[in-house]
């Protein structure tokens, strides 16, 4: 049996595959609001602040639980213990905040294992409004990021940088 969820014509979400949806939250709402996912056993992590599940009605069943993760090391460990066929969840750059560079590797390097291990049973979504350093670890191991929002375009130098660079080119 192929588990799926569809989040849009051409964009749908699968069992056994570890998935990074860049969206709005009212794109997030749409996905919670079908009626798969109170059939299937789903788990929907989020920090103290959700711009997501105030957007739904109450999911009211037994197989949809949501759960608070107030750091980092509260989602490993909820992703780790998970046993739900659906895993979502709703990134915020909070968890990551407040890390140095190195600590944040770490810790989001043990958060990549465990959203792998879980998706390998699973379909495992993790959703934000926006592209984050900590969030982009996550997407670069991810089997699939699907960007419903356009893609930042890529840093330009500014007038300094450019005019900094053409002044070295001449010095050689």
């Amino acid at each position: 049996m192929t588990m799926r969820l569809w989040c849009r014509p051409g964009v749908s979400f699968e069992l056994g595959r570890l998935a990074v949806l860049i969206a709005p939250p009212d794109r997030m709402a749409a996905l919670l609001d079908l009626p798969e996912i109170g059939s299937f056993h789903t788990l929907y992590l989020y920090t103290g602040f959700t711009e997501v599940l105030f957007r739904v009605p109450p999911i009211r069943s037994e197989h949809f639980e949501t759960r608070v993760c107030t750091s980092l090391d509260d989602a490993i460990a909820a992703v780790s213990r998970s046993f739900h066929t659906v895993l979502m969840v709703e990134w915020s750059p909070a968890l990551a905040a407040g890390l140095d560079a190195e600590e944040r590797g770490q810790r989001m390097s043990r958060l990549v294992r465990a959203l792998k291990r879980r998706a390998t049973n699973g379909i495992v979504i993790v959703s934000a409004p926006a592209m984050d350093d900590a969030l982009q670890l996550v997407s670069s191991e991810a089997d699939q990021t699907v960007w419903l929002v356009p893609e930042p375009a890529p840093a330009r130098p500014t007038v300094a940088v450019a005019a900094r660079a053409k002044a070295q080119r001449t010095l050689f």
